[in-house]
């Protein structure tokens, strides 16, 4: 299970820690949301989130999925 902890940098920048190491940035500007990642995050579609948790959700399952695919591999 990874542990997802998100930090608030100011109104307009969440940091995303997973298992204590940062991860990515989630950006909140007037004109929408969007997730800047380090690898090997997934990119993230955020065009239709309305709201910061929705955002943050988002993001989380798409790494979860992106870990199942991970250990799927042969």
């Amino acid at each position: 299970m990874m542990d997802f902890e998100w930090k608030v940098i100011d109104e307009h920048h969440h940091e995303l820690f997973i298992d204590k190491h940062v991860r990515g940035l989630l950006w909140i500007t007037a004109a929408g949301f969007s997730f800047w990642h380090s690898y090997p995050n997934p990119a993230v579609d955020l065009s239709r989130v309305k709201s910061v948790e929705e955002a943050k959700k988002a993001v989380e399952a798409a790494v979860l999925s992106l870990g199942a695919e991970e250990k799927n591999r042969p």
